[in-house]
């Protein structure tokens, strides 16, 4: 830290080990089979327990999010429903996995789940500047309060956009040196399904009420699934512009999305009426691929 430069350095290698670690195992899936790929799991969680000192939670814990979950989301990847199966599985697992283990931080520390999320901001905001160039309390107040009740929901969905993109950048991978011989789906075919529909759904209707505890977690698996289908919506968006040869329309929207983050709505109704209607029918979602 006593050289920023290399600190932010640094910083960019450990993020981008973490995005393409899920992605490595997925890997070892494609080319060697489940049996070599739980033998390398299994030499994994050794390595990281022997690292840790000792930790054997730490080293259960890695072996499940970073080496078994990506080799499972990767087992369904070949079928014919493939890339439908793998994003789903990766959305519901990863929502389960991350409010279970803040559930479990918070109850070790006899904390309610909103109450851990809201200690666990608290340190950030303590140490923002008071003077009178900084925002104004009430406005830091609306922040915190902002994303007391989203983290949770964003952190699901970040950790969901790492690994499904890492799994299917496997995928492209092992096509490409001939040891990949399974579904091929462009990502642009993405459909969630209506599981998916009606999760969200349910989770829109539970967030109306003031239960404790319930309410928190329906916002916050809303928000994970609404950023899914959001994601659906782009892929039509983006097959419907390449089938009619608009490509500077493509740029603006991906523009729009980067710089205006209500252009989002938009696009999580457009996902979820296309789980029912599929505007994609007419249309090979290749085109947007390639």
């Amino acid at each position: 830290m006593s050289v920023p430069l290399l600190a932010v350095l640094m910083s960019f290698v450990a993020i981008l080990l973490n995005v393409l670690t899920p992605a490595m195992f997925a890997l070892i899936f494609m080319g060697g089979g489940l049996r070599y790929s739980l033998q390398v799991a299994l030499i994994v969680m050794i390595a990281i327990i022997f690292m840790s000192g000792g930790s054997v939670m730490l080293g259960v814990l890695i072996g499940l999010l970073y080496v078994l979950l990506p080799i499972w989301a990767a087992s369904g990847l070949a079928g014919s429903q493939g890339l439908q199966w793998c994003a789903t599985r990766l959305l519901f697992a990863l929502s389960a996995i991350v409010l279970l283990g803040l559930s479990f931080v918070a109850s070790s520390q006899g904390l309610s789940l909103h109450a851990e999320v809201d200690a666990l901001l608290a340190p950030m905001f303590a140490a923002m500047p008071t003077d009178a160039g900084a925002l104004p309390a009430e406005g830091l107040q609306e922040i915190r309060h902002l994303l007391s009740w989203s983290l949770p929901g964003l952190l699901a969905f970040g950790l969901w956009s790492i690994w499904w993109s890492g799994v299917i950048y496997a995928r492209k991978f092992a096509c490409k040196y001939g040891f990949y011989t399974g579904n091929r789906d462009s990502i642009l075919s993405l459909n969630l399904g209506k599981p998916v529909a009606y999760m969200l759904m349910a989770c829109l209707v539970l967030a109306n009420f003031n239960v404790a505890g319930l309410q928190y977690i329906a916002v916050s698996l809303a928000l994970v699934l609404a950023g899914a289908l959001a994601v659906q919506g782009v892929s039509v968006a983006h097959v419907w512009l390449k089938a009619r040869e608009m490509p500077m329309a493509i740029a603006m929207m991906y523009v729009l999305l980067f710089i205006w983050s209500m252009m989002v709505i938009p696009f999580i109704v457009l996902g979820l009426l296309d789980i029912w209607y599929d505007y994609r029918r007419n249309v090979n979602p290749t085109l947007g691929g390639k």
